[in-house]
């Protein structure tokens, strides 16, 4: 089974993603805007003092990014670098506690870069991120069969 990390940089290299080097509060909206999928929308727009509905994960991570770039962060990469691998830690961790083990896990990252290579090509939205075309290969149905697996 090829190895997810190697797909990913792969990945992110032959989209020109890694052109323009890390960006702190990119990098991190990115993060909160997967983090959110499956939150109500409205009640985080309240909480966060808006009157206006967000309708998904993206427009409220793009939020907190337009009001965050008044900031200058004083982050080491050594500090990156950390925050990236808890990241990997907690979304590994969180598979396995939807009862996958780690052959299961490295499927459905397979699973997900297959998918996510159908937007190299594609353009990209204002901040960089790959947008999905037409004919996007949804990976929900494969993802489902290796839950049911399980």
């Amino acid at each position: 089974m090829e190895s997810p990390i190697k797909q990913i940089v792969l990945f992110n290299q032959r989209a020109g993603l890694l052109d323009k080097g890390y960006d702190d509060f990119l990098e991190s909206s990115f993060q909160i805007e997967e983090a959110l999928e499956g939150f109500p929308m409205n009640t985080l727009s309240q909480m966060l003092g808006k009157t206006q509905d967000y309708a998904n994960p993206k427009d409220v991570s793009r939020l907190i990014l337009k009001y965050s770039q008044d900031f200058a962060p004083d982050l080491l990469d050594v500090d990156r670098l950390d925050k990236a691998c808890d990241a990997v830690v907690y979304a590994v961790g969180s598979m396995a506690k939807l009862g996958l083990n780690a052959q299961q896990i490295t499927k459905a990252l397979n699973i997900v870069m297959k998918a996510n290579n159908a937007k190299l090509g594609c353009p990209k939205d204002e901040y960089g991120k790959l947008m999905k075309p037409d004919n996007f290969p949804n990976p929900e149905p494969e993802l489902q069969k290796l839950l049911d697996s399980r």
